[in-house]
Formats: structure tokens, C-alpha cells, sequence
């Protein structure tokens, strides 16, 4: 049977973030579930979590856990939850359901005597024939033909047409081993005009699958960095990373934050949390497979081999580290003129073989610090790294402090040592676990908020004026539009980060490392925050306020 899809149905007035007080009305006796409706659904209460267990008799639990365990008791899996509910107190989706890979839907329905609207009832049947159509139609066609659809412009195109604004990119498995070794003469009657010429030459780097003009580009040219061409290759390093995360989807597995608004603030203050700054460069997962076996992967699920590039698994270089999965970000510092390659790790999912995802971030830090930069480090000073020089960039340990150096990260002082570029700060929390895809706890704050969108320029029918039109995603209708001008001619059909200031839309700079726009949720989340803005002026207060309260309890108690 397919994922069964799973929606809550109690309401509650909408309230702030969190709020622990009070268990739903008439919430006790209602029953937990239903049966599986047509094979396919369950219609259950809302479940709450650990804190509400003091004020609710053990008999009486309805919990995230439980709904999980309920349906793998019965061989089931759950695959979507669809909440109904007006209000986020209850539970937190990001802990309760994504380390399951359980997708999670937020339809807000206002109760109290008002029945759901049009608007709500269409995307409720839109996110269930979404989610039964696209994931299980790939996923059966592969089953019945393996090993799937293989093209990517053909998969492209059916997310396109089916999907909406918030689809994930889906990524082409390898070609069958029949395509790659097919004659590449066909005969022009069999001849199709989009079919590339795939044929097999695997002991050959970039000749499988990309001509030299297709090749994907690195963040910047520099020796011994090379795409990974060979398919075979390619989709391993791929599944590799998909598998250590437990991402069910065939695309970047990275985690991605969201940005920091008057709504969600208050995130900061719950739970501890560590601060550091956003580095001006580019993100990369690293995949350490074993010695001479280091890859990158990039937001495009693009992957380059890093050559010369050792991690000792021990100071005395003997052995490699094996099996590990970082995360981080490539940058560029100017020192003295001269430009300084360097990849800053700020955490790690698996070493040697051993996940370490569902560790606190603070341990996952102390890992990178003293497992992977800290030997690596002391290898070098002992003289034991081999190829030292031909390293194409140094890899370094990203720091974090806690919550009251905000102040100083945003110093003038502290942003001039930052030789790379600085453009606002990340906040992740201490206890959580590393989280694939979108996390709604790990928050971003930008001065200048940005929207990535795939620029195109037209030309009006009849005033015959030129118009720049911004897309988000798989946009049908432009997300917005921007003032043209003829430089933005070289970057039309391509991926743009935008600045919103004094109401209008202005050009950043030319995404060279993204070939997607961001997601119709990514969007809609940075016009809340550039409605809800947090102003530097105004996060220094909050964050001064919080230690001025947190050093009157601590001289109370």
C-alpha cells in the first residue's frame, strides 16, 4: 500500500508560538483515530506533546510517537499529516514528524461554528492528489520499468505541469545500463530531436554524460576541482548523501533555515541556542568516501571530486577518515590582496561510518572541531599530510558562540575581520538534531532580506516595452516584477537574488551557484519577514532585554 496520508482536526484560535497553556477543549474523551479510510487515510485527533503528560492521565495519551508507532503496528506507513488546526502549540512538526521523513501540510481551518472555506477545501484535495500523484507515479513506473524515468527535462516538465509553488526538485536516477551502450548512430527515421547522445564511455571523467559546454561550474575556477561527469559516480555520491540523511527525495539533502521574524523570534529565547555569522559564499555538503575519494555536492546536486585533498583519521596520518558527510560552506577571504580558497564546516551528519545526525548541534560541533579540523590540523603541523600544497582551499571549523555575542558579531569591528563577506547572522539550536530539508528552528537574519527568482524579460505585445518579470519556483505567473534595465539582459532566463527596498524589487547579484528559484513557500516566507522586519537596532534589543531577564532570575533564585 501506498504512504497513507493522516490529518488532525481539532481547532483552536490561533495563538503565540509555543504557548503551552491548556489542553484543547473537550479534548480528553475524543477518541484518537479513526480506521484507514479507503486504504488510504486516518482521521485522528490532535496529538500533544511531551509537556502537556503532567496534566493528562497516562490512559488518556495521544501523542506524535504513538501515531507513528500506531501505524508501523500495523505495517502502515505514514507518509503525510495534514493539520487542520488553527494554532502551531501544540506540537513542533519539525521535531514530531520530518526525522521520520513524514511530510507535514499546515491548513489552518478557524473552527467555532465556521466550516472550512473553498480556498482550504481545494488545497486540502490538492496536497492529497499532489502527494499520491507525483511520488507515487515515479515511484510505480520505476518499479514496473526500471529503472525509472531517466530524464531529467522529462521529469522537469511533470513536475511542472502537476506540482505547484512548494514541489521539491526531483532528480533523474542514473540511465539503464542498455541506454549508455546503445549505438550512437541510429538511423534518422529513429532519431529524436531531444535525445542526447548517452553512449557509455564510464572509464572516461567528464565524456558520459556532459559536453565541456554543459559541465557544471564550481563556485570558483581553480585547480583541482573537477566535475563529476560519470553518471555512475554521480548517483552514488548522490545516493550517499540522501541515504545518511534519511531523505527520501532525489535532491539536496542539506538543511535550509528560514528567515527570522516578529512571529517566530521568540524561538531564540525557549531553548538554548548558539549564534554565528552568515558567510558571503557558497553552500556544499562534503562527502569523505575514503583516501583520494573526496566529492562536493552543491545545491544543484551537482558533485565535483576535490583532488589532493586528505583527512587523516589520526594525527599520524595512517589512517583516512572514512565514511563522513559534512556540512558547510565555501568561501573566499581577500588577505593582503590575494585570494585565500577555504571551506568552513559548520556540521556533520556521519563519521567513519557512524551517524551522528540525532546528536545535540553542541556535540556535532565538538566532533568537526576535534575529529575532523583538529586532526586534520595536527597531521599538517606533524608533516604528515600528503600533497599539503596541491590542496585546492584549507578546510576550517566555523565557530559559534552563544546568544549575548550578537552584539559583537555585528560590530564593525568583528564584520571587518570577516575578509569573505558578512551578510547577516544564523541562529541553530544547541539541542536539536541535524535536520534535512527546510527546519523551521534554524533561523537566519539578513539586514537585507533576498529572494532568489528566475528572471525573464519580455516584451509587451502592443507597447512593445520591455518588462522584467520575476518567477519563484515553478511559477505559472510572475512573483513579482523589477525596474528593466539593458544589463539585465545577460542574466534573462537565469537565477537572480533581489533585494526589496523602498518598495520595489533591485538586483544583488547573479545566483551562478543555484539552477532553481526559490520554493513559493521560501518566498512567502521572506515577504513575512520584510512585513514582520527585525531591524539590526531592533534584534540588539531583544537579545539585551533577554539578558537583562535572564540575570534578574539568576540573582533572584
Amino acid at each position: 500500500m501506498a504512504a497513507s496520508i493522516a490529518f488532525s482536526s481539532i481547532v483552536d484560535p490561533l495563538t503565540p508560538l509555543y504557548d503551552p497553556e491548556g489542553i484543547p477543549a473537550k479534548w480528553i474523551d475524543c477518541p484518537r483515530k479513526s480506521a484507514v479510510i479507503a486504504e488510504t487515510f486516518l482521521a485522528f485527533k490532535t496529538p500533544l506533546d511531551d509537556r502537556y503528560k503532567n496534566d493528562i492521565q497516562k490512559g488518556k495519551y495521544w501523542t506524535c510517537k504513538m501515531l507513528i508507532q500506531n501505524a508501523n503496528d500495523k505495517n502502515k506507513k505514514l507518509g503525510l499529516v495534514i493539520d487542520l488546526t488553527n494554532t502551531n502549540r501544540y506540537y513542533n512538526s519539525e521535531v514530531e514528524f520530518k526525522p521520520h521523513d513524514i511530510q507535514y501540510k499546515k491548513i489552518r481551518c478557524q473552527g467555532h461554528n465556521e466550516t472550512p472555506n473553498n480556498e482550504q477545501i481545494d488545497e486540502f484535495i490538492r496536497v492529497c492528489q499532489f502527494f499520491d500523484m507525483i511520488d507515487n507515479a515515479i515511484g510505480l513506473f520505476a518499479k514496473a520499468r526500471q529503472p525509472g524515468i531517466y530524464k531529467q527535462d522529462y521529469l522537469d516538465r511533470l513536475v511542472h505541469l502537476f506540482g505547484d509553488g512548494n514541489t521539491l526538485n526531483v532528480f533523474a536516477p542514473l540511465s539503464p545500463l542498455w541506454h549508455q551502450t546503445a549505438s550512437t548512430t541510429p538511423s534518422e527515421g529513429n532519431k529524436r530531436a531531444h535525445d542526447g547522445d548517452d553512449s557509455a564511455q564510464s572509464n572516461k571523467r567528464f565524456q558520459t554524460n556532459y559536453d565541456s559546454k554543459s559541465l557544471p561550474k564550481f563556485a570558483v575556477d581553480i585547480p583541482n576541482v573537477i566535475p563529476v561527469g560519470d553518471k555512475y559516480l554521480l548517483d552514488s555520491i548522490r545516493s550517499s548523501c540522501q541515504s545518511i540523511c534519511g531523505w527520501q527525495r532525489r535532491s539536496f539533502p542539506g538543511s535550509q533555515p528560514v528567515s527570522l521574524h516578529r512571529e517566530n523570534y521568540p524561538l531564540i529565547f525557549l531553548s538554548p541556542y548558539m549564534v554565528s555569522w552568515k558567510a558571503d559564499g557558497t553552500r556544499y555538503m562534503m562527502w569523505i568516501e575514503d583516501k583520494d575519494k573526496v566529492y562536493m555536492l552543491d545545491r544543484n546536486n551537482n558533485a565535483f571530486e576535490i583532488l589532493h585533498m586528505s583527512f587523516p583519521r589520526t594525527s599520524d596520518g595512517e589512517q583516512p577518515l572514512t565514511n563522513t558527510l559534512l556540512d558547510g560552506e565555501f568561501v573566499t577571504d581577500y588577505v593582503n590582496n590575494e585570494k585565500i580558497y577555504r571551506y568552513l564546516v559548520y556540521d556533520i551528519i556521519m563519521i567513519n561510518n557512524i551517524n551522528v545526525s540525532q546528536r545535540s548541534f553542541k556535540e556535532r560541533l565538538k566532533l568537526i572541531s576535534r575529529d575532523v579540523v583538529g586532526v586534520r590540523d595536527t597531521a599538517h603541523e606533524n608533516g604528515r599530510l600528503d600533497k599539503q600544497q596541491q590542496q585546492p582551499f584549507s578546510i576550517k571549523a566555523k565557530s559559534f558562540w552563544t546568544l549575548e555575542h550578537v552584539t559583537t558579531l555585528l560590530s564593525e569591528k568583528f564584520q571587518s575581520k570577516i575578509t569573505h563577506g558578512c551578510d547577516g547572522l544564523v541562529f541553530q539550536p544547541v539541542d536539536d538534531p541535524y535536520q534535512c530539508g527546510r527546519s523551521d528552528r534554524v533561523l537566519k537574519w539578513k539586514g537585507d532580506n533576498t529572494i532568489d527568482f528566475q528572471l525573464k524579460i519580455i516584451e509587451e505585445q502592443f507597447t512593445k516595452r520591455r518588462c522584467a518579470n520575476l518567477y519563484v519556483n515553478y511559477g505559472v505567473t510572475p512573483f513579482a516584477t523589477m525596474s528593466y534595465s539593458t544589463e539585465l539582459e545577460q542574466y534573462n532566463n537565469q537565477i537572480i537574488e533581489c533585494s526589496f527596498r523602498e518598495q520595489q524589487w533591485h538586483f544583488y547579484r547573479h545566483r551562478t551557484d543555484k539552477k532553481y528559484a526559490n520554493a513559493q513557500a521560501t518566498a512567502d516566507g521572506v515577504m513575512n519577514a520584510l512585513t514582520n522586519a527585525i531591524t539590526k537596532d531592533y534584534l540588539l534589543f531583544l537579545i539585551d532585554d533577554q539578558a537583562a531577564a535572564n540575570e534578574y532570575f539568576s540573582n533572584a533564585n
